[in-house]
């Protein structure tokens, strides 16, 4: 009589479902995902908007080049002067609002022969989410050389400021 009351009580009035143990361990397995995905994570989005960066920093400086050429060796050009090639304002903030480009100086083309290309380009975030970000162009004899700044809006002062981009 008592295995046939064993019988009907798990057919019929048992609910199944998980236990304890296992909740726990599905949560410690989302746990370890978690700590490890979200650094990952930010830091692909701090490489795309170092990414972004460069990519205007690049537009600016072949405006830049452009524009001196065609004012001729000896000459020189600032950011103003290419505003609407390379869509920001004439203060040099782009039209989202997250980049403030500026110029230390102009950008300018030797006389020499062959003529090479002096002065530095920075760009500053500006928006919410580019505050911390920085970045400068230096065009140099030797090359150019791109360095950023990925804790500061203050962009590296020269090609051996910040870190290597």
């Amino acid at each position: 009589m008592f295995t046939s009351m064993l019988k009907a009580y798990r057919g019929k009035g048992r609910e199944e479902g998980f236990t304890l143990v296992e909740l726990l361990i599905v949560i410690l397995i989302v746990g370890i995902l978690a700590a490890v995905a979200i650094p990952l994570y930010l830091g692909y989005t701090k490489d795309a908007k170092l990414a972004e960066g460069k990519a205007l920093l690049g537009s600016v400086m072949t405006a830049l080049q452009g524009c001196v050429q065609a004012k001729g060796s000896g000459q020189s050009c600032s950011v103003s002067e290419v505003v609407n090639r390379v869509g920001v304002s004439t203060a040099g903030v782009t039209g989202d609002g997250r980049w403030t480009v500026t110029t230390s100086g102009s950008l300018a083309v030797s006389s020499a022969s062959p003529p090479t290309f002096s002065g530095t380009i920075q760009a500053a975030g500006s928006g919410a989410d580019t505050a911390s970000l920085s970045l400068g162009m230096f065009p140099t004899t030797t090359g150019v050389f791109l360095r950023c700044n990925s804790a500061s809006s203050t962009p590296p002062a020269d090609p051996t400021a910040g870190e290597p981009c």
